[in-house]
């Protein structure tokens, strides 16, 4: 397995056992044992440590001394964890709804957590490289490497990590197609509550009507396609209420209106799953999309479709 990495312009001055160390996120032993063994050049020639790059300059690190730990024999006993996708340098799984992601103070040490599912799972640390809400169901990736992880978090900065999300919500927007770009701030400065503001910062979300159904009240509901553009939190439930679509069941960015349709319908948390992921792979360079279908505990079984 190898590593490549081309430099770009704001790492030029950098030194290589900077990069390794920074960028390429190797831990110290593995970079003195890279360079110790020659798995290490720069375009295709050996390079020392403390040598300046230059953007352009192509970093191969040749990964056959490091060794990704086995899978131990427990992991079966452990709680159930859907694998979406695995290969020697990533892990996406299913997240189910009201199971954090990873510890926190809703969810402290020795709580069932996914990222927990995940170490069971594979044996070995597992480095998140994206999180979804407690509530939200659907993919997550994890990143055996911390290389791998450092890699795509950079893609997620620079816009070329793609998620998608479906979500059940109430009322139908107009046009049933289109573009929030609404900026996004704290409530308060000690608020976990976002709301739209001026002085936030930008948000874009997409939107895109997948389905209109009416209720057995008359009330119409969607079902929709959505995409962030930008990343802010709880960015699709804020802007979809900001838009008179909040999503059903949300409580935190809830209006009368839904609070009151999610009680008729049974809803205690937001119906909202990443059904998408799209990413360039770390170590190959090829793109890769993974998809799941959605899962909501809404189910509108007996509701008509619009005309």
């Amino acid at each position: 397995m190898i590593l490549i990495h081309t430099v770009t312009e704001e790492e030029t001055g950098l030194t290589l056992q900077q990069l390794l160390r920074g960028p390429m996120a190797l831990s110290g032993k593995q970079a003195r044992n890279a360079k110790a063994q020659g798995a290490v050049t720069v375009d295709a020639a050996p390079f020392f440590s403390n040598q300046r790059l230059a953007a352009g300059m192509i970093v191969s690190v040749a990964l056959d001394g490091f060794e990704v730990a086995p899978k131990e024999a427990h992991f079966a006993s452990a709680a159930p964890l859907e694998v979406v996708f695995e290969d020697d340098a990533l892990l996406a799984v299913f997240k189910p709804a009201l199971l954090q992601c990873h510890p926190s103070p809703s969810a402290p040490g020795g709580s069932d957590t996914l990222e927990g599912r995940v170490r069971a799972y594979l044996g070995a640390p597992a480095h998140p490289v994206h999180r979804l809400d407690s509530e939200t169901t659907g993919l997550v990736l994890f990143a055996k490497l911390p290389y791998a992880q450092a890699h795509l978090q950079q893609q997620m900065a620079s816009g070329a990590f793609h998620k998608t999300y479906e979500a059940w919500v109430l009322g139908c927007p107009e046009p049933p197609e289109g573009v929030i770009d609404a900026p996004i701030a704290r409530e308060h400065p000690d608020s976990f509550t976002r709301i739209v503001s001026p002085n936030g910062q930008r948000a874009v979300s997409r939107y895109r009507t997948l389905a209109r159904i009416r209720l057995a009240d008359g009330q119409a509901v969607a079902r929709m396609q959505l995409t962030p553009v930008t990343g802010r939190t709880h960015q699709l439930r804020v802007h979809m209420t900001h838009i008179g679509c909040p999503l059903l069941g949300d409580t935190r960015y809830a209006t009368p209106a839904s609070q009151a349709a999610s009680l008729r319908l049974g809803l205690t948390y937001h119906q909202l799953s990443a059904v998408t992921l799209s990413f360039v792979h770390p170590l190959t360079g090829e793109r890769v999309t993974l998809t799941h279908g959605a899962v909501f505990s809404f189910v509108p079984e007996k509701a008509a479709l619009f005309p």
